[in-house]
């Protein structure tokens, strides 16, 4: 069987690093590395190529100048026609964020990324070519806020991912099995993981679903006593790498002919995270039997107040916390309660110019 093509579009640091994974995978026939600048396409392109080729692995991987603002980028998109898409696009990333803006509640930055994401959005619309679609900036959120809105991603990577190795390993390690041995399902929203993979132990943690097995045996109360333990942890450029690493379980998983267990964030309308059966067919909720899907969303949606949203309405309309809205005043010097797709680029340009 032919293998898929990837295309990457914007190189950041994630992308950047998903692309010196993925050329180390064998998964893809071609993979294209899409970028304004088809200089810096091609310079990263032909790190990657070397990279894996040191450690032989020689993908096919294709430079691309590709400009999602530009109406050509749609018969660009229709001429790669790809069969996954990859994209974690931001006006600022939050490694470029000063020491002043370290305060903010998360969601303040949620238009920086939704504002690129929404032309990310209309290029792919618009180019029907059916690829499946991963969205990787603020997943658990934006990518719920796209398609209530209409066209959005299928599903993101990372946040749920992350912290369960940290589970595994230290499960193994009280009851002495092999970490590949602990079954995790879970689910959680964006803001669990940095209580998780933090320095403080985590007494008090946001909203979330927990279940641990090993060989059928219930080892909850175990994973729930680790997943609290002291784990000083990275938040830097670094942090890309982890988040790479998760882009590539997801990325076998969803390119398998047969179902694999896998959490994945940011699927269609859902807020958060989940345990799914993924393959190249698709992705399907897999809850234990005794978690309903409705206590799942529920404890997502109940898990929004602490990255500072308040609520995610039906129309994809982000309803900020009052703290988020009193920050934003503090910043700003004006009221804004509320973010849609429709005002994401005004709301951006008022943080970039404050920022």
């Amino acid at each position: 069987m032919t293998k898929p093509i990837l295309l990457i579009i914007s190189l950041g640091e994630l992308g950047t690093a998903l692309l010196e994974t993925a050329a180390r995978a064998g998964l893809f026939e071609t993979i294209f590395v899409a970028s304004r600048s088809l200089v810096k396409a091609q310079e990263r392109a032909n790190n990657a190529a070397i990279g894996a080729g040191l450690e032989g692995f020689f993908p096919n991987i294709q430079a691309v100048e590709l400009d999602i603002h530009s109406e050509a980028s749609i018969r660009t998109l229709r001429h790669m026609n790809p069969d996954y898409i990859f994209t974690a696009p931001s006006l600022m990333p939050w490694w470029k964020l000063d020491e002043g803006a370290s305060d903010l509640p998360f969601a303040s930055f949620t238009a920086l990324h939704l504002a690129l994401m929404v032309k990310c959005r209309d290029i792919i619309e618009q180019a029907d070519i059916r690829a499946f679609w991963i969205g990787a900036s603020f997943p658990d959120v934006i990518n719920a806020v796209l398609n209530c809105d209409g066209f959005g991603p299928d599903c993101g990577i990372g946040n749920i991912q992350e912290p369960i190795p940290k589970i595994q390993s230290a499960v193994a390690k009280r009851i002495d099995c092999q970490p590949k041995d602990v079954q995790i399902r879970m689910v959680s929203q964006h803001a669990f993981e940095y209580y998780v993979l933090n320095a403080a132990q985590s007494d008090i943690l946001p909203p979330y679903l927990l279940k641990a097995t090993v060989d059928g045996r219930d080892v909850t109360e175990v994973a729930e006593d680790v997943l609290r333990e002291s784990y000083p942890f990275p938040y830097d450029l670094h942090f890309n790498r982890v988040t790479a690493s998760a882009g590539l379980a997801a990325l076998r998983a969803l390119t398998g002919q047969t179902p694999s267990s896998i959490h994945l964030p940011g699927i269609g309308k859902l807020i958060g995270g989940y345990p799914v059966l993924a393959s190249r067919e698709g992705i399907e909720i897999d809850l234990p039997s005794d978690w309903t899907m409705e206590q799942a969303i529920n404890t997502n949606e109940a898990s929004l107040i602490w990255d500072g949203i308040e609520a995610v309405e039906a129309d994809g309309t982000i309803v900020f916390s009052e703290n988020t809205r009193k920050q934003f005043y503090a910043l700003l010097g004006k009221h804004i309660d509320t973010l849609h797709v429709s005002n994401a680029d005004q709301q951006a340009q008022s943080l970039l110019a404050a920022l």
